[in-house]
Protein backbone atom coordinates (compact mmCIF):
# COMPACT_ATOMS: atom_id res chain seq x y z
CA UNK A 1 0.00 0.00 0.00
CA UNK A 2 1.13 3.19 -0.96
CA UNK A 3 1.23 6.58 1.12
CA UNK A 4 -1.65 7.97 -0.47
CA UNK A 5 -3.40 4.73 -0.31
CA UNK A 6 -2.48 4.74 3.28
CA UNK A 7 -4.62 7.98 3.52
CA UNK A 8 -7.34 7.07 1.40
CA UNK A 9 -8.11 4.05 4.06
CA UNK A 10 -7.95 5.96 6.87
CA UNK A 11 -10.58 8.23 5.92
CA UNK A 12 -12.82 5.59 5.24
CA UNK A 13 -12.53 3.31 8.29
CA UNK A 14 -12.39 5.76 10.81
CA UNK A 15 -15.22 5.86 13.02
CA UNK A 16 -17.16 8.73 13.35
CA UNK A 17 -18.95 9.52 16.94
CA UNK A 18 -21.58 11.66 18.46
CA UNK A 19 -20.83 15.78 18.57
CA UNK A 20 -19.73 17.43 21.29
CA UNK A 21 -21.36 21.03 21.37
CA UNK A 22 -19.86 24.23 23.48
CA UNK A 23 -22.05 27.08 22.36
CA UNK A 24 -20.70 28.19 18.75
CA UNK A 25 -18.64 25.35 18.84
CA UNK A 26 -18.87 21.49 18.20
CA UNK A 27 -16.22 18.78 17.87
CA UNK A 28 -17.04 15.64 15.81
CA UNK A 29 -14.93 12.85 17.04
CA UNK A 30 -12.50 10.61 15.14
CA UNK A 31 -12.56 7.02 16.63
CA UNK A 32 -10.14 3.92 15.56
CA UNK A 33 -12.42 0.99 15.07
CA UNK A 34 -10.82 -1.34 17.58
CA UNK A 35 -9.50 1.23 20.62
CA UNK A 36 -9.31 -2.01 23.06
CA UNK A 37 -6.52 -3.56 20.89
CA UNK A 38 -3.34 -1.24 22.54
CA UNK A 39 -1.69 0.52 19.40
CA UNK A 40 1.85 0.70 18.73
CA UNK A 41 3.49 3.82 20.39
CA UNK A 42 4.71 6.72 18.20
CA UNK A 43 8.30 6.45 17.39
CA UNK A 44 8.87 9.87 17.90
CA UNK A 45 9.00 12.64 20.63
CA UNK A 46 6.16 15.49 20.25
CA UNK A 47 8.21 19.28 20.39
CA UNK A 48 7.00 20.28 23.50
CA UNK A 49 8.49 16.77 25.00
CA UNK A 50 11.54 17.20 23.05
CA UNK A 51 12.15 21.12 24.37
CA UNK A 52 10.87 19.97 27.95
CA UNK A 53 13.96 17.23 27.82
CA UNK A 54 16.21 20.12 26.27
CA UNK A 55 16.64 17.80 23.07
CA UNK A 56 15.56 20.41 20.45
CA UNK A 57 16.10 24.21 19.81
CA UNK A 58 14.28 26.28 16.97
CA UNK A 59 16.17 29.24 16.13
CA UNK A 60 17.17 31.62 13.32
CA UNK A 61 18.79 30.27 10.24
CA UNK A 62 21.99 33.18 10.56
CA UNK A 63 22.14 36.49 12.50
CA UNK A 64 20.11 38.28 10.01
CA UNK A 65 17.75 35.83 9.67
CA UNK A 66 14.85 34.93 7.22
CA UNK A 67 10.99 35.45 7.54
CA UNK A 68 10.46 31.81 5.65
CA UNK A 69 12.76 29.67 7.24
CA UNK A 70 14.03 28.16 10.57
CA UNK A 71 16.15 25.95 11.40
CA UNK A 72 16.12 22.95 13.71
CA UNK A 73 18.51 21.25 15.53
CA UNK A 74 17.47 17.79 17.12
CA UNK A 75 20.08 16.65 19.90
CA UNK A 76 17.95 13.46 20.56
CA UNK A 77 17.79 9.81 19.48
CA UNK A 78 14.40 10.00 18.16
CA UNK A 79 12.62 12.03 15.70
CA UNK A 80 9.93 15.24 16.60
CA UNK A 81 6.87 15.65 15.54
CA UNK A 82 6.50 19.47 14.50
CA UNK A 83 2.74 19.77 13.84
CA UNK A 84 1.82 22.64 11.48
CA UNK A 85 -0.59 25.34 13.75
CA UNK A 86 1.77 25.67 16.70
CA UNK A 87 2.78 28.63 17.44
CA UNK A 88 6.46 29.11 17.44
CA UNK A 89 7.09 32.12 20.13
CA UNK A 90 9.96 34.51 20.44
CA UNK A 91 13.32 34.66 17.95
CA UNK A 92 12.91 37.28 15.80
CA UNK A 93 9.18 37.04 15.63
CA UNK A 94 6.76 35.27 16.38
CA UNK A 95 6.42 31.84 13.54
CA UNK A 96 4.01 29.36 13.11
CA UNK A 97 5.12 25.79 10.63
CA UNK A 98 3.83 26.06 7.19
CA UNK A 99 3.39 21.96 7.21
CA UNK A 100 3.59 18.78 10.06
CA UNK A 101 7.59 17.79 10.00
CA UNK A 102 8.86 14.96 11.39
CA UNK A 103 12.45 16.14 12.29
CA UNK A 104 14.93 13.19 11.99
CA UNK A 105 16.85 11.68 15.18
CA UNK A 106 20.73 13.58 15.58
CA UNK A 107 19.85 16.05 12.82
CA UNK A 108 19.64 19.44 12.05
CA UNK A 109 17.00 20.92 9.60
CA UNK A 110 15.60 24.00 7.78
CA UNK A 111 11.53 24.00 7.67
CA UNK A 112 9.68 26.33 5.53
CA UNK A 113 7.52 29.15 8.17
CA UNK A 114 4.96 31.72 8.31
CA UNK A 115 5.53 35.06 9.76
CA UNK A 116 2.41 35.63 12.95
CA UNK A 117 3.67 38.69 13.74
CA UNK A 118 3.98 41.29 11.32
CA UNK A 119 5.23 44.10 13.59
CA UNK A 120 8.77 42.77 14.78
CA UNK A 121 11.92 41.93 13.36
CA UNK A 122 14.11 41.72 16.49
CA UNK A 123 15.19 38.77 18.41
CA UNK A 124 13.81 38.56 21.83
CA UNK A 125 15.53 35.33 22.59
CA UNK A 126 18.05 32.81 20.46
CA UNK A 127 15.75 30.11 20.18
CA UNK A 128 12.39 29.28 20.41
CA UNK A 129 10.98 30.00 23.99
CA UNK A 130 8.40 27.42 23.09
CA UNK A 131 4.64 27.41 21.90
CA UNK A 132 1.52 29.46 22.31
CA UNK A 133 -1.26 27.95 24.46
CA UNK A 134 -3.46 28.58 21.41
CA UNK A 135 -2.86 26.97 18.42
CA UNK A 136 -3.40 29.48 14.85
CA UNK A 137 -7.23 29.91 14.18
CA UNK A 138 -8.71 27.25 11.48
CA UNK A 139 -9.59 30.20 9.08
CA UNK A 140 -5.88 31.30 9.22
CA UNK A 141 -4.22 27.84 8.88
CA UNK A 142 -7.00 27.45 6.30
CA UNK A 143 -5.30 30.15 4.04
CA UNK A 144 -1.90 28.88 4.68
CA UNK A 145 -2.31 25.12 3.89
CA UNK A 146 -3.94 26.60 0.58
CA UNK A 147 -1.36 28.41 -0.94
CA UNK A 148 1.26 26.70 0.29
CA UNK A 149 -0.16 23.54 -1.53
CA UNK A 150 -0.49 25.81 -4.54
CA UNK A 151 3.18 26.61 -3.95
CA UNK A 152 4.28 23.08 -3.54
CA UNK A 153 2.46 21.95 -7.11
CA UNK A 154 3.72 25.41 -8.92
CA UNK A 155 6.98 25.52 -7.66
CA UNK A 156 8.09 22.53 -5.67
CA UNK A 157 8.36 24.73 -2.69
CA UNK A 158 6.22 24.92 0.87
CA UNK A 159 6.23 28.77 0.75
CA UNK A 160 3.39 30.42 2.01
CA UNK A 161 1.16 33.65 0.60
CA UNK A 162 2.55 35.54 3.89
CA UNK A 163 0.00 38.44 3.02
CA UNK A 164 -3.31 36.43 3.46
CA UNK A 165 -1.55 35.26 6.86
CA UNK A 166 -1.04 38.44 8.40
CA UNK A 167 -4.05 39.31 6.54
CA UNK A 168 -5.80 36.96 8.89
CA UNK A 169 -3.58 37.38 12.13
CA UNK A 170 -4.92 40.71 12.01
CA UNK A 171 -8.54 39.47 11.15
CA UNK A 172 -8.50 37.92 14.86
CA UNK A 173 -6.60 40.36 16.60
CA UNK A 174 -9.12 42.83 15.55
CA UNK A 175 -11.94 41.20 15.88
CA UNK A 176 -10.95 40.04 19.48
CA UNK A 177 -9.61 44.18 20.55
CA UNK A 178 -6.27 42.28 21.57
CA UNK A 179 -3.80 44.37 22.88
CA UNK A 180 -1.08 43.41 20.17
CA UNK A 181 1.50 46.30 19.41
CA UNK A 182 3.72 43.94 17.15
CA UNK A 183 0.62 42.81 15.51
CA UNK A 184 1.24 39.03 16.91
CA UNK A 185 -1.14 35.87 17.40
CA UNK A 186 0.75 35.29 20.38
CA UNK A 187 -0.57 38.29 22.23
CA UNK A 188 -4.72 36.60 21.38
CA UNK A 189 -3.34 33.65 23.67
CA UNK A 190 -1.51 35.85 26.48
CA UNK A 191 -4.66 37.93 27.00
CA UNK A 192 -7.51 35.11 26.34
CA UNK A 193 -5.55 31.86 27.21
CA UNK A 194 -7.28 30.65 30.02
CA UNK A 195 -10.93 31.33 28.63
CA UNK A 196 -10.27 29.68 25.69
CA UNK A 197 -8.61 26.69 26.79
CA UNK A 198 -11.22 26.25 29.37
CA UNK A 199 -13.30 24.26 27.06
CA UNK A 200 -10.86 21.58 26.48
CA UNK A 201 -10.66 21.03 30.11
CA UNK A 202 -14.47 20.36 29.58
CA UNK A 203 -14.56 18.30 26.31
CA UNK A 204 -12.26 15.08 26.79
CA UNK A 205 -10.95 13.11 23.81
CA UNK A 206 -13.04 9.92 24.18
CA UNK A 207 -11.35 6.52 24.25
CA UNK A 208 -9.71 5.68 20.69
CA UNK A 209 -10.25 9.04 19.60
CA UNK A 210 -7.74 10.05 17.34
CA UNK A 211 -9.33 13.18 15.19
CA UNK A 212 -11.79 16.13 15.25
CA UNK A 213 -14.75 17.56 12.92
CA UNK A 214 -14.75 21.13 14.78
CA UNK A 215 -17.81 22.70 13.35
CA UNK A 216 -18.60 26.26 13.94
CA UNK A 217 -22.10 27.66 13.58
CA UNK A 218 -23.55 24.50 12.09
CA UNK A 219 -20.40 24.41 9.07
CA UNK A 220 -16.98 22.28 9.11
CA UNK A 221 -14.01 24.61 10.02
CA UNK A 222 -11.01 22.43 10.49
CA UNK A 223 -10.52 18.61 10.62
CA UNK A 224 -7.21 17.14 12.59
CA UNK A 225 -6.21 13.79 12.92
CA UNK A 226 -3.16 12.09 14.33
CA UNK A 227 -1.62 9.14 14.61
CA UNK A 228 -2.70 7.62 17.81
CA UNK A 229 -4.82 9.32 20.91
CA UNK A 230 -2.15 9.88 22.88
CA UNK A 231 -0.93 12.36 20.46
CA UNK A 232 -4.23 13.81 19.89
CA UNK A 233 -4.51 13.99 23.80
CA UNK A 234 -1.04 15.81 23.91
CA UNK A 235 -2.24 18.45 21.40
CA UNK A 236 -5.70 18.82 22.61
CA UNK A 237 -6.02 21.62 24.69
CA UNK A 238 -4.06 24.23 22.19
CA UNK A 239 -6.04 22.68 18.92
CA UNK A 240 -9.39 23.02 21.17
CA UNK A 241 -8.51 26.49 22.24
CA UNK A 242 -8.02 27.58 18.59
CA UNK A 243 -11.61 26.15 17.49
CA UNK A 244 -13.18 27.92 20.20
CA UNK A 245 -11.26 31.21 18.94
CA UNK A 246 -12.61 30.89 15.68
CA UNK A 247 -16.72 30.13 17.23
CA UNK A 248 -16.40 32.99 19.65
CA UNK A 249 -15.83 35.53 16.71
CA UNK A 250 -17.43 33.49 13.88
CA UNK A 251 -20.33 36.17 11.89
CA UNK A 252 -23.02 33.16 12.63
CA UNK A 253 -22.20 33.35 16.54
CA UNK A 254 -25.84 32.60 17.44
CA UNK A 255 -26.17 29.72 15.57
CA UNK A 256 -25.97 26.97 18.74
CA UNK A 257 -26.02 23.35 17.91
CA UNK A 258 -25.17 21.31 14.82
CA UNK A 259 -28.61 20.37 13.62
CA UNK A 260 -28.93 17.11 11.93
CA UNK A 261 -28.70 18.31 8.64
CA UNK A 262 -25.50 20.04 9.52
CA UNK A 263 -23.74 17.24 11.47
CA UNK A 264 -24.72 14.53 8.33
CA UNK A 265 -23.10 17.19 5.32
CA UNK A 266 -20.37 17.09 7.67
CA UNK A 267 -19.59 13.28 7.69
CA UNK A 268 -20.19 13.02 3.92
CA UNK A 269 -17.16 15.78 3.25
CA UNK A 270 -14.91 14.56 5.73
CA UNK A 271 -15.83 11.07 4.05
CA UNK A 272 -15.05 12.76 0.24
CA UNK A 273 -11.53 13.63 0.94
CA UNK A 274 -9.63 10.87 -0.50
CA UNK A 275 -11.68 11.39 -3.76
CA UNK A 276 -9.75 14.68 -4.30
CA UNK A 277 -6.88 15.41 -6.62
CA UNK A 278 -3.54 14.20 -4.80
CA UNK A 279 0.23 14.51 -5.07
CA UNK A 280 3.12 14.23 -3.32
CA UNK A 281 5.36 17.28 -2.30
CA UNK A 282 9.42 17.43 -1.99
CA UNK A 283 11.70 15.87 1.05
CA UNK A 284 11.66 17.59 4.45
CA UNK A 285 12.19 15.45 7.04
CA UNK A 286 10.87 11.99 7.20
CA UNK A 287 8.19 10.75 5.29
CA UNK A 288 6.13 12.08 2.53
CA UNK A 289 3.95 15.15 2.24
CA UNK A 290 0.45 15.20 0.43
CA UNK A 291 -1.91 17.50 -1.01
CA UNK A 292 -5.48 16.83 -1.43
CA UNK A 293 -7.21 19.37 -3.31
CA UNK A 294 -10.93 18.92 -4.52
CA UNK A 295 -13.59 21.69 -5.53
CA UNK A 296 -14.68 21.83 -1.97
CA UNK A 297 -11.83 20.95 0.16
CA UNK A 298 -8.07 21.12 0.62
CA UNK A 299 -6.37 19.04 3.19
CA UNK A 300 -2.40 18.25 3.98
CA UNK A 301 -0.84 14.83 4.94
CA UNK A 302 2.35 13.55 6.28
CA UNK A 303 2.42 9.92 5.86
CA UNK A 304 5.42 8.03 7.25
CA UNK A 305 6.53 4.06 7.88
CA UNK A 306 2.51 3.29 7.09
CA UNK A 307 0.89 5.72 9.14
CA UNK A 308 -0.88 9.12 8.64
CA UNK A 309 0.72 10.94 11.51
CA UNK A 310 -1.04 13.96 10.62
CA UNK A 311 -4.40 15.24 8.03
CA UNK A 312 -5.86 18.64 8.70
CA UNK A 313 -8.34 19.81 6.16
CA UNK A 314 -10.31 22.61 5.10
CA UNK A 315 -13.60 23.85 3.69
CA UNK A 316 -13.27 25.59 0.03
CA UNK A 317 -15.01 28.41 1.50
CA UNK A 318 -12.35 28.80 4.07
CA UNK A 319 -9.89 28.74 0.92
CA UNK A 320 -7.97 32.83 0.19
CA UNK A 321 -8.68 33.95 -2.98
CA UNK A 322 -5.56 33.52 -5.19
CA UNK A 323 -2.66 36.18 -4.42
CA UNK A 324 0.47 36.81 -5.16
CA UNK A 325 3.57 35.33 -3.03
CA UNK A 326 5.95 37.52 -1.21
CA UNK A 327 9.67 37.06 -2.06
CA UNK A 328 11.25 36.33 1.08
CA UNK A 329 13.41 39.64 0.87
CA UNK A 330 10.51 41.54 1.03
CA UNK A 331 8.78 39.66 3.74
CA UNK A 332 11.48 40.56 5.82
CA UNK A 333 10.24 44.13 5.51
Amino acid sequence: MNDIQTLAELVSTLEIGGSATAGNLALIPLLVKDPARPPNPPRYLLYQQALDMALISIEEVSEAGAVGTLRVVNRGGEPVLLVEGEVLLGMKQTRVLNLTILVPATAVLEVPVSCVEAGRWHAVSEESTGKSAVNLAPSVRAAKTVTVARSMRSTRTFASDQGAVWAGVNRMLDRYGAHAPSRSYGDLAGTNAVHLTAIASSVEPAPGQVGVIACVGGRVACVDIFETPEVLASLWSGLVASYQAEALIADNVGSKRLGARADAAARRWFRSIPAGSTSVGPDIGLGSHISVVAPDLEAAALVHAGQVLHLSAFPAHQAANPTRFIPPARRRN
